[in-house]
């Protein structure tokens, strides 16, 4: 197991260096910056330089006149070090204002993907256990609408109705206007609240390929042989279904698991950007319609280590999960 841990991370590593590569490439690609907005700006006031003279000397400031592999050697010698640079467009260092808005994010993904495997995995069991009876079409054709729907339109419905109709929720932020003035249960209680539409989008839209995954996989073991032999042996459904059946279905549903771990951390950007959640992804998507590369490049590169990361972990709980998986 230590030998196989220690040769993944080194093909992560090498991974991890190609995808930084490619994601230096395309932003340096990209049609406009912030570096450009700022040159425009600063050449717009009376009595300044050029737009040419600010862009050459702004580039310089920021290794943009470099080729894209001695900046990108530059970049990734600065990221070593923990350096990423500064924000262009919130004007603070990245490291810093990642970690202001990640503790929102990560909140907002682990409940609901707590939610999201509380509810998908004992229904796609159930429907499985009930295969082509009337529970069983009913978990399908919620599972296929959780599929079927655009965050974008299921969060609009939810804060149609449940704000604008009902006013249960405020339609926007994590925390209300008399925020200042509550106790601390009461703050707790407001951002609570402003979190309830975020979540329930984030779960219902998520929550239908988990559960279609969990009952094709139990299906498939239900009709294996030993579960037909526990059964014949006289074992109760309950012990059949829960430690036999159960025990094998995890497995494929690991490698799920494992592959929504960035989600944690990476935040909804769609679903932030609708509810103006200041986490991480509602911030990255700030920074790539700014032209902000620092950030940007930060952010693509963080999801890819934790992609990395997660199927690492996917790939190690194999065998904890499964005794006869061995790894050479």
């Amino acid at each position: 197991m230590r030998k196989f841990i220690i040769k993944r991370l080194a093909i992560s590593v090498v991974i991890l260096f190609f995808v930084a590569l490619i994601v230096y490439t395309i932003m340096r690609c990209m049609p406009a910056s912030f570096v450009e907005k700022m040159a425009r700006e600063k050449a717009s006031l009376p009595g300044g330089k050029s737009y040419r003279e600010w862009l050459e000397q702004l580039e310089a400031a920021y290794g943009l006149n470099k080729s894209i592999p001695a900046g990108f050697i530059h970049w990734l010698g600065q990221a070593i070090r923990g350096n990423f640079g500064d924000s262009w467009a919130f004007n603070v260092p990245v490291t810093e204002k990642f970690s202001e808005v990640i503790w929102d994010s990560f909140t907002l993904g682990a409940i609901s993907f707590i939610f999201e495997i509380l509810i998908a995995v004992p229904l796609g069991i159930l429907a499985a256990r009930k295969q082509y009876s009337r529970t069983d079409y009913a978990v399908t054709v919620f599972g296929l609408i959780g599929i079927s729907l655009p965050s974008f339109f299921f969060a609009t419905l939810l804060k149609y109705v449940f704000s604008i109709k009902l006013g249960w929720f405020d339609l926007f932020g994590m925390i209300g206007r008399m925020y200042e003035h509550l106790s601390p249960f009461g703050k707790f209680l407001d951002r609570a609240n402003h979190l309830v539409l975020p979540i329930v989008t984030l779960t219902i839209v998520n929550i239908g390929a988990l559960m279609r995954y969990t009952r094709t996989n139990m299906l498939e073991v239900l009709n294996s042989d030993y579960i037909r032999t526990a059964r014949a042996k006289g074992l109760s459904e309950r012990r059949v279904i829960n430690y036999h059946a159960f025990r094998n279905t995890l497995i494929p549903i690991v490698t799920i698991i494992g592959g929504t771990l960035p989600g944690l951390f990476s935040g909804a950007m769609i679903t932030e950007t609708l509810f103006q959640i200041e986490g991480i992804g509602y911030t990255a998507y700030q920074a790539m319609t700014t032209g902000d590369i620092p950030f940007s490049m930060f952010y693509l590169v963080f999801l890819a280590m934790l992609t990395l990361l997660g199927n690492l972990i996917a790939d190690i709980l194999y065998a904890v999960v499964d005794p006869r998986v061995r790894i050479n």
